[in-house]
């Protein structure tokens, strides 16, 4: 379980809002200074992020509270497929497709975009029925002493 300590925002009846820093591994990289990346991810540094978690142990933090929260690796590694990979091979497949049955170049590049944003469609699809079973939720597991 990748774990992470954040700070209690706001308490809504059974509801636990954490609040969290947007953190980059860019921090940790000595070729910082002349990446790019490290230069967005500094510009996006400081940025606080607002989540409700699930409180199966029913800790009971007060506001302004470390508490550690944490989210399961499976559901991580499955989230970032769904994003990435789905979008791409739907992307790869109908150009692939469309060059099989004999399309020219621009019919194959616009099946390409199509079976992108169909990838994306369908990821969201997935994703929106996955979330509602809380498995890509962080969950609050303790409290910091």
């Amino acid at each position: 379980m990748i774990e992470e300590v954040v700070q209690v925002s706001r308490i809504e009846g059974e509801e636990i809002w954490i609040e969290a820093s947007r953190q980059s591994a860019c921090a940790a990289c000595s070729a910082k200074k002349s990446c790019g990346q490290g230069a967005l991810s500094d510009w996006m540094s400081g940025k606080a992020v607002e989540l409700t978690v699930l409180n199966p142990n029913r800790v009971l933090p007060q506001v302004g509270q470390s508490v550690v929260i944490g989210l399961e690796e499976g559901s991580l590694i499955k989230a970032s497929v769904m994003v990435y990979f789905l979008p791409l091979l739907a992307l790869i497949l109908a150009s692939v497709a469309t060059r099989i049955i004999g399309g020219s170049e621009n019919v194959q590049i616009l099946a390409g975009l199509v079976g992108l944003v169909v990838g994306f469609v369908f990821a969201r699809w997935i994703s929106t029925r996955k979330s509602s079973e809380g498995c890509y939720q962080p969950v609050l597991l303790r409290l910091v002493s």
